[in-house]
């Protein structure tokens, strides 16, 4: 019964502790966004959006449209985007590798913004090589072996993706085949110590530096699982994307991936996500790609 009683006293005790608290966070009104990812020899579009009240219930984000969008080359006017719709802009100009381009944007609600990059030089991808196999726990995987050569004259940033078109044989019972082509953006990853580690948001990209092989001939090695179900009628052409991304693409996106980390973990800190945008929020990147192929007919484990 004492028990009982002491029970109860700190189950009261505890509640006559609790507070609300109200916690008023300042609205500081909204910024224009801007957002533009480019490759070299594509044409220049951004998308123009307005930022959020962390407290806003609409979770839609607002185009902005009617804006004055405007392109600079080294410091000379090219062009006046066009208004599309939905808050997309569009130029008639292609951007090119070594160059440096500026944005301004003018609207009659919102400061100014501005933003500037400069297009990388493209790395070109030496040797690829890929081979089918099966991991630890058994499961399908197929392991690329990527070899470039670094170069240096400038301190390089690199984004490795790959796409698979897969191609599935069928028999339909009457004679016929027929084959089905689907296209997966695949999930990467790798153990090479440069490759950017806390990246479980960036799964579908690796991202590393040169930091540590600045000048040097470089073999890189990652990994793609594959389709569990996939049998001895399925072929696979991986297409593998090695791009040289400006230092604004790596900050933006490894700050990014950090940022959503630190949502499940109780104890970190929250982290800015990198931007370049000058009075607004958003990334204005780009980067020079190279693009590799290989094709592997599935294999199947064999008990």
């Amino acid at each position: 019964m004492k028990n009982i009683l002491i029970f109860f006293f700190l189950i009261f005790l505890i509640s006559a502790c609790e507070k609300n608290i109200d916690i008023k966070i300042p609205d500081e009104g909204r910024r224009l966004v801007l957002n533009g990812l480019l490759g070299a020899d594509s044409i220049l579009s951004v998308n123009l959006t307005i930022s959020k009240y962390i407290l806003d219930s609409d979770e839609k984000t607002k185009p902005v449209e009617g804006a004055k969008v405007v392109l600079y080359k080294d410091n000379q006017l090219i062009e006046i985007l066009t208004d599309s719709s939905a808050g997309y802009y569009y130029a008639n100009y292609t951007l090119k590798q070594g160059e440096n381009y500026h944005i301004k944007v003018e609207t009659d609600n919102y400061p100014d913004l501005e933003t500037e990059t400069t297009v990388p030089y493209k790395t070109n991808i030496i040797e690829l090589d890929a081979y089918q196999t099966f991991n630890a726990y058994d499961w399908p995987e197929t392991r690329f072996t990527l070899i470039f050569k670094d170069n240096p004259e400038y301190d390089n940033y690199y984004a490795v993706s790959v796409i698979e078109r897969r191609y599935t044989t069928y028999e339909l019972g009457d004679g016929e085949d027929t084959v089905l082509v689907d296209d997966y953006h695949l999930n990467i990853y790798s153990s090479d110590p440069n490759v950017f580690s806390d990246d479980w948001y960036l799964q579908q990209d690796l991202l590393f530096t040169d930091e540590l092989i600045q000048g040097k001939e470089y073999k890189l090695q990652f990994n793609a699982q594959r389709n569990f179900y996939d049998n001895n009628n399925t072929v696979s052409v991986y297409y593998v994307q090695f791009k040289t991304i400006s230092k604004d693409y790596y900050l933006y996106y490894t700050s990014l991936a950090k940022h959503y980390n630190a949502q499940d973990e109780f104890f970190m800190e929250p982290v800015q996500v990198y931007t370049n945008i000058k009075n607004g929020f958003g990334i204005f990147a780009v980067y020079a790609a190279d693009v590799d192929s290989v094709r592997l007919e599935s294999i199947t484990r064999t008990y």
